[in-house]
């Protein structure tokens, strides 16, 4: 199979085209022309980016009648996206799936990382975002560790929302379905005469799952988030204000769930016709509370980066610094972080210049340099190679550095007697990755990349000593590789249907170092599917009505045993006005119940659901 496709565009970018029409209007080709921003950190062409990069557009999120930020991040061939219950998820890319494994990932929203100390994952129980507000995601598997640092090591995904100028006037969206609720209103308006604004309120309710015995579980709960977005300036200076605040109940019991919020500000000055500077900086707080267990973060983090363009030359170039604060309480009394709070620092430049050797050729290379608490200076270092023989074809080759610092857990987690803090390690990746991307035909779109990493330093569970079984320690005496395919692609059959699918692979092969001892049995290489694929269908049946198809398929997870799958999620809508948008959506519709995580602890089985919705906009 080849891959899932680069869908109808983001709105922001083809403003002019009516909503309907875009998927049937826009030629393979222009789709590939979308602007993309993660693989450097300035725009280019997708066509001309050397990296395993996907892009999931709003239009593309918009289709799939999903509603939430995981559900809508199986658009992506290049993801594991495996739902635990009804609130949690773990995200991987490249293996290491499971909800305690899933931490060589980084995600980035408007570039605030989101990215959690305590155990280097993501809690996406926290993301609830307006997906209407979402301009594009860009997902890219394999490291990226030069430009974006600390966690950055199988992939990363960055979530970018729309400028409040394209979310003028009034929208509002409502779901429901035997398991599940969701609303959402928004509102932009002009902000003086160089600036616009918009503000939001998001909100979910989410019933329990079962488990395997059809019990039911308290997994469920609701939440409610507000927030909004000002981008404003003039001449050469532009600004953005952004901010969410939100809560969260769960079902476990009462006082249960999550508050936070945040705030961003950026400014980015034109210096010269070819050279730019942005200037960062954001606070993020939240608490989690679960049974006698509280768990919260304090972040703050500024940026800066310039840019330049000249000659054969496109540089850009940065330094940040961020500051966290975490806290956790165990009132239970066992396996405790000592300390229970801890202040944290971060500090890295970073410089990536591409320099065309030939007007086919170019050669990338960068360089981060970052020092954490707990570790002593990091050297990420990425080279890359691109070859242009044709508009329609690029060929490109990689090999990068990245690395997984020490988290609150890796360090300090304890219990006397059981389990010695460590002076645990930062886990070490060196990825070497060739690739292909064009257009076979005028009608198709292909992108293929291999890829083949070497870790060390991987997380085992040793006997602190060698005279008894307790206590442990966690260190870092795991080493091995993977190799896998990653191949996505999209056809257009006619002008109203258009087919897309994807594939992922991979291998392992790990084994301990010489003289160590895992008494967890390689628990921390997480539970993977040999091959993962996905098949698209999407029609315009009408000029005003859309039906769209999505099969996901994963192979058997060896353990925790999980049996292969196929399951299918699907879309119909009809918009019998430019301003009312009513549709139906199916999720997991092949079966009643499936577990999709193998997860003993907090799996629960995924229900067949359908959702009836309507979108206004005016």
């Amino acid at each position: 199979m080849a891959a899932s496709a680069l869908p109808a565009v983001a709105q922001e970018q083809f403003a002019g085209l009516a909503l309907p029409d875009r998927l049937r209007d826009l030629s393979i080709e222009e789709l590939t022309q979308i602007e993309v921003t993660s693989a450097s950190k300035r725009a280019e062409p997708l066509s001309q980016v050397a990296n395993a990069l996907f892009v999931i557009t709003n239009d593309d999120i918009r289709r799939s009648g999903y509603t939430s930020v995981p559900e809508a991040l199986r658009l992506a061939p290049n993801l594991d996206v495996r739902r635990i219950n009804a609130r949690e998820y773990a995200i991987t890319a490249r293996g290491f799936g499971g909800y305690e494994t899933a931490r060589h990932l980084l995600v980035l929203v408007d570039g605030r990382s989101v990215y959690s100390t305590l155990f280097s994952g993501v809690f996406w129980e926290l993301q609830e975002l307006p997906l209407e507000d979402i301009d594009r995601i860009e997902v890219i598997s394999g490291p990226g560790g030069t430009l974006y640092g600390l966690n950055a090591v199988n992939g990363v995904i960055n979530i970018i929302t729309k400028d409040a100028g394209s979310t003028q006037g009034f929208t509002a969206r409502a779901t429901a379905g035997a398991s599940e609720r969701t609303g959402m209103l928004r509102y932009g308006g002009r902000l003086g005469e160089h600036g616009d604004v918009r503000v939001y309120l998001n909100a979910y309710d989410r019933d329990n799952f079962a488990k395997g015995a059809g019990t039911e579980i308290d997994d469920g709960g609701e939440g409610v988030r507000a927030g909004f977005r000002s981008d404003f300036g003039s001449g050469d200076d532009r600004f953005t204000v952004q901010g969410d605040v939100f809560t969260n109940d769960s079902n476990f019991a009462p006082g249960n769930g999550e508050d936070g919020g945040n705030v961003l500000a950026r400014w980015n000055r034109r210096l010269s016709d070819s050279a730019t500077f942005q200037l960062q900086a954001y606070y993020d707080a939240f608490k989690r509370r679960f049974a006698v267990v509280s768990d919260q973060l304090e972040v703050a983090d500024v940026e800066a980066q310039f840019g330049w363009t000249g000659g054969r030359h496109q540089l850009v170039a940065g330094a940040g610094v961020r500051r966290t604060r975490d806290r956790f309480d165990n009132d239970f009394g066992f396996f405790t972080l000592d300390p229970e709070e801890k202040r944290l620092w971060l500090g890295n430049v970073f410089v990536q210049d591409r320099f065309a050797l030939t007007e086919r050729l170019a050669i990338t290379a960068g360089l981060k340099l970052e020092k954490t608490s707990f570790t002593s200076v990091e050297i990420l270092q990425n080279l890359r190679l691109a070859y242009q023989p044709s508009h329609e074809t690029l060929l490109w080759t990689a090999v990068s550095r990245a690395v997984r610092t020490p988290s609150r857990i890796d360090r300090h987690l304890q219990e006397p007697g059981i389990l010695l803090a460590g002076t645990f390690n930062s886990e070490e990746l060196t990825a070497f990755e060739v690739g292909y991307r064009g257009q076979p035909t005028a009608k198709t779109s292909l992108s293929i990349s291999l890829f083949y990493n070497m870790y060390d330093g991987l997380r085992t569970t040793e006997p602190a000593s060698t005279t008894a079984f307790l206590p442990v320690r966690l260190e870092n005496g795991l080493e091995g590789d993977t190799f896998g395919i990653e191949a996505w692609g999209t056809a257009e059959v006619a002008s109203w249907w258009r087919l897309s699918a994807g594939i992922a692979t991979i291998d392992k092969d790990f084994a301990l170092k010489p003289g160590r001892v895992d008494i967890e049995n390689g628990i921390s290489l997480g539970n993977d599917a040999d091959v993962q694929a996905r098949f698209r269908s999407q029609m315009n049946l009408a000029a005003n009505v859309e039906f769209d198809v999505m099969l996901r398929a994963v192979d058997t997870l060896p353990d925790p045993h999980v049996d292969s799958y196929v399951e299918a999620d699907a879309r119909l809508a009809w918009r019998p006005s430019e301003i009312v948008e009513l549709f139906v959506a199916g999720r997991n519709l092949l079966h009643d119940r499936r577990d999709e995580s193998g997860d003993a602890e907090r799996g629960a089985l995924l229900p067949r659901s359908v959702v009836a919705g309507t979108r206004l906009t005016f």
